[in-house]
């Protein structure tokens, strides 16, 4: 059940930052003096390489640090009957890397194919 769990927190983030990344893209973009399409796609381009720099830094730095949130999911509290998604110390966690690569890599890919 770890699986199917730390999958569905890959997709969550994975989505979160890709949105993050477009819309600092889009105020770039709006922003810019030059054509909006051309800006946009640039910034999707260099956001997405940064991101993929950032997942390729390895374990324990602060963008690690920065997505562990257990502690503030722990304070929030569970929902009764829900013990599938609770987190066990003994199961495989999710890195901070592969989220950040998955990220850029979407980002990189979309810039390229999309917006190319």
């Amino acid at each position: 059940m770890w699986i199917v769990r730390e999958l569905i927190r890959l997709v969550e983030k994975i989505v979160i930052g890709f949105i993050v990344a477009i819309l600092i893209a889009l105020g770039w973009a709006a922003l810019s003096k030059h054509s909006f399409s051309a800006d946009f796609r640039n910034t999707c381009l260099l956001v997405g390489a940064l991101t993929v720099l950032m997942g390729a830094m390895g374990r324990n730095t602060p963008f690690e640090r920065r997505m562990d949130y257990g502690i503030t999911e722990q304070a929030w509290g569970r929902i009764p009957g829900v013990s599938s998604l609770k987190f066990n110390p003994e199961d495989p966690t999710l890195t901070a890397g592969a989220v950040f690569i998955a990220t850029g890599a979407a980002l990189l890919v979309f810039a390229i194919f999309v917006l190319g």
